[in-house]
């Protein structure tokens, strides 16, 4: 059943996403965190599972490690980006 299967990187980006509007006193707006999780997770493989508990009893140190900065960069990516296009963008 397809209902069961998530992508792992979802809820790391949207965690991170949340960490970095908070620290910057952006909104919290449901649109907004959503165009940035598109365009970070488009950056990233996908990584699919049926429940966490299988992924993370796999994964070393040293690939937590990976999946966190891999994570980090997408998310400043999108950050800038869609700054970027909000900049160029006709009033």
């Amino acid at each position: 059943m397809i209902g069961d299967i998530q992508n792992y990187y979802e809820h790391l980006v949207y965690d991170r996403i949340r960490h970095l509007l908070e620290r910057t006193g952006e909104p919290l707006d449901s649109m907004h965190m959503d165009d940035l999780a598109c365009v970070a997770l488009n950056r990233l493989p996908p990584r699919y599972l049926r429940f966490s508990v299988d992924l993370s009893t796999r994964l070393t140190d040293e690939d937590w490690e990976q999946i966190n900065q891999q994570v980090n960069e997408a998310v400043d990516y999108a950050v800038s980006t869609i700054h970027r296009r909000q900049e160029t963008r006709p009033s």
